[in-house]
């Protein structure tokens, strides 16, 4: 992504990213026939990294809202970040075949089963109302989250305020019974 970040995708051909990773043309076709590949490859790493990272950290918090405040925190964090920006800059500028925008699409699950898995031990341990869809909701919070990516981008909300609005939201809209705002 840096490659791309530094010359416009138009500008990166496989034997450039050959040259830059230090492998031959033929290692890198081997593993990836075009950029596309190389991109959802590179889409799915980011993802994969960032859900086990944070799922580590969740994991240690003592209750469904801070799991799931821990969860929107660090989402918020990612969406304001310098290579976040970059990437979904550089993939949303793509003319990327509709095969390939589904590829990068499909490695978002983890995303979606990370905050789905928050709000599912929330509704087994009696803090989340039962009858919300965790996935719809996942989706819902994911949604919110990229709404108010804008906001990040401008520097109108920092990432803890972003993070603060959306969390605010979500959780007086899955607590169980009448919660005072705090």
């Amino acid at each position: 992504m840096q490659l791309i970040g530094e010359r416009g995708l138009a500008h990166v051909s496989m034997s450039l990213l050959a040259e830059r990773a230090g492998v031959s043309r033929a290692t890198l076709y081997h593993n990836f026939s075009d950029l596309d590949h190389v991109l959802v490859a590179w889409v799915e790493l980011q993802v994969d990294s960032f859900v086990s990272e944070v799922a580590q950290l969740a994991g240690g918090e003592p209750s469904p809202e801070a799991r799931l405040n821990l969860v929107i925190s660090r989402l918020a964090d990612y969406f304001g970040s310098t290579d976040h920006r970059l990437g979904l800059e550089q993939l949303g500028n793509l003319a990327m075949a509709p095969t390939t925008g589904r590829a990068v699409g499909e490695r978002m699950g983890p995303l979606m089963d990370l905050v789905a898995g928050c709000l599912r031990a929330g509704q087994r341990e009696g803090v989340f109302r039962v009858d919300l869809d965790p996935e719809v909701h996942a989706a819902l919070i994911l949604g919110l989250l990229g709404a108010i990516r804008p906001h990040l981008v401008s520097g109108r909300y920092s990432p803890s305020e972003a993070a603060a609005a959306v969390s605010s939201l979500v959780l007086h809209g899955v607590t169980i019974g009448e919660r005072e705002p705090s």
